[in-house]
């Protein structure tokens, strides 16, 4: 799930982006466009701009907002966000746009084609808990029979370490 980094208090926080509006100067999720403000077009806001698991995100911001997308100056007041943006507002601060994923076991929901570990080589099938791996989208076994996706130090197929509580392998550099 995509999320932001916060600079609070000289540290760095993260909210995650599980909304289809944000707004940064309120720093949270707003329900709909009725949760906005009248003078909305004020907001600077982070729109989701596909369904609920598409970490793909645009930047809007009013025609007077101070914006600055990695440095650089937003106009004509929108922009398509990528991993890792840094986001400065006028006013509310500094923020970083994220769409790395930590790994959490959840029910295997199935593919079209036949789905197997990359580890153990045995079927994947619908509803056992498993882990995506975040970096390759991979589907591992992860259960205490099959604990295929902690087995090692890295996933089968990419760099990606398998400890559950990793947290984030990227986060913004201290100022």
């Amino acid at each position: 799930m995509a999320h932001i980094w916060v600079r609070e208090d000289s540290q760095w926080a993260v909210l995650p982006l599980n909304c289809a509006l944000f707004s940064l100067q309120r720093r949270k999720a707003l329900a709909h466009r009725s949760g906005l403000s009248p003078d909305w077009e004020k907001e600077i806001m982070l729109v989701r701009s596909g369904g609920p698991s598409d970490d793909s995100w645009i930047l809007l911001a009013g025609a007077q907002a101070d914006v600055r997308v990695n440095g650089i100056r937003l106009n004509p007041g929108i922009r398509s966000l990528r991993d890792c943006d840094e986001i400065r507002v006028a006013g509310s601060g500094l923020f970083c746009f994220s769409t790395e994923c930590l790994a959490a076991v959840e029910p295997f929901a199935g593919s079209s084609a036949d789905s197997f570990c990359p580890r153990c080589r045995q079927a994947m099938h619908p509803g056992h808990p498993s882990v995506k791996c975040p970096a390759c989208g991979v589907w591992y076994h992860q259960s205490e029979d099959f604990p295929c996706w902690t087995y090692a130090e890295t996933c089968a197929l990419c760099p990606q370490a398998t400890d559950m509580e990793a947290g984030y392998r990227w986060a913004p550099e201290e100022m």
